[in-house]
């Protein structure tokens, strides 16, 4: 396989976006030249960064790149970029100038603006989901992180576009549809070793079936490692421990992920929770990180949204039961792999869910941790270095 030139430009570099980017650079045989703005203002990014992106490639050398760069080897020409869907592609594609316009350009789309849950504090604005279409429209090929989310966004086209009072433009949903594909975003996690057993999960057993649980032989460890936000109710985590606690089971709690703007919710829960409360607090070293996941015992989500979920799929890997929303991405990935009970319906239903786990109802062998293993960057880089090497050659052959 030729080794590749790519231009990849990221307007919103946190969280997912940000791991994503750096996991593929790391481990592709190609290589890159990464523009990037911080996370925040992300309205203005999906308005504006086309223009300051496309300014810096048009104007500038690529070796005098400063701050905006982290290279792998770049160069002044490119074979082709990758985005996100933070980025208005329509208007970077309009505004670079030759040879750079006729670069192929894959996006990769880990969220949309169709169907995002809005905040408390926002009202619809149609500019935001169109913008998503457009881009997908202009790219020459869309990835989308599950196939739960292309369906999600393919599905909810017709609704969206009928907002339009005229000029609805015809076939939105076939012409998408036939250059979309799924892959999922790499989890920063080592595979388990061949021949690795499925371990037994969520309650008491025979000591011969494998390790016990809860792992440290005491009180089952609740992870929660989302973002404090709106989209990942913390708040409806809060309350089903709090009723768990007045109960009196007997668990403990790691309270990690990142608060900024809500750290009152997650100090007042810290403080209700006392010495059950192991850890609170966002962690940033990996190793730090990846030692809490070996302790934890239980996973939770109580996402609004989720089209992945990599907190999740990290947890489950490392040996944690999940508890997850039904009606989001988590079937998809995980049902026909488990049997057990990992799914709640409705909101109502979380905390019998929990207690049921406490009091070691719900223990089955899991094969979960295992299947997890195929979001392991180890076992997606290939297919996703084959990917870039295809969407380079569509303009040339085209």
């Amino acid at each position: 396989m030729k080794i590749l030139d790519v231009l990849f430009i990221e307007p919103y570099d946190d969280g997912s976006h940000r791991a994503f980017r750096e996991g593929l650079v790391r481990r592709s045989r190609h290589r890159f030249t990464c523009l990037s703005l911080p996370a925040r203002f992300w309205k203005w990014r999906m308005r504006a960064a086309a223009v300051w992106f496309a300014d810096l490639v048009n104007f500038a050398d690529p070796t005098d790149f400063t701050d905006q760069v982290e290279s792998a080897g770049g160069a002044a020409r490119w074979d082709l970029i990758v985005t996100t869907g933070m980025l208005n592609v329509a208007d970077l594609r309009g505004l670079l100038v030759a040879p750079h316009d006729r670069l192929p350009l894959l996006l990769y789309m880990h969220e949309n603006q169709l169907t995002y849950p809005l905040s408390p504090q926002e009202e619809f604005d149609f500019h935001f989901g169109f913008t998503n279409i457009l881009s997908a429209l202009a790219a020459d090929r869309v990835v989308f992180n599950s196939a739960f989310h292309r369906d999600l966004f393919l599905d909810g086209l017709p609704a969206y576009l009928s907002k339009m009072p005229e000029a609805v433009p015809n076939r939105i949903g076939p012409r998408l549809a036939d250059k979309s594909e799924v892959l999922p975003v790499g989890i920063e996690r080592t595979p388990h070793p061949s021949g690795a057993f499925a371990p037994y999960l969520g309650g008491p057993h025979d000591p011969q079936v494998g390790p016990g649980w809860p792992r440290d032989g005491t009180a089952p460890l609740i992870l929660w490692n989302h973002r404090w936000e709106f989209d990942k109710r913390p708040d409806l985590f809060a309350a089903a421990l709090t009723e768990l606690q007045a109960e009196g089971h007997d668990f403990n709690v790691l309270l990690l992920g990142d608060a900024r703007g809500h750290d009152d919710l997650r100090a007042r829960l810290s403080d209700r929770l006392g010495r059950r409360c192991l850890h609170c607090g966002f962690v940033t070293d990996r190793a730090e990180y990846d030692a809490w996941l070996a302790r934890a015992d239980i996973v939770v989500s109580c996402a609004e949204q989720e089209y992945f979920g990599i907190s999740v799929a990290e947890a489950i890997h490392a040996g944690a039961y999940p508890v997850l929303p039904r009606r989001q991405v988590y079937p998809s990935l995980y049902r026909t792999h488990c049997k057990g009970k990992h799914f709640y319906d409705d909101d109502a239903q979380l905390t019998p869910l929990l207690r049921n786990l406490l009091t070691g109802e719900c223990g089955h062998v899991c094969s979960l941790p295992l299947d997890c293993d195929a979001f392991c960057w180890d076992r997606l880089i290939d297919t996703y270095d084959q990917l870039l090497a295809d969407v380079a050659g569509t303009r040339r052959r085209s």
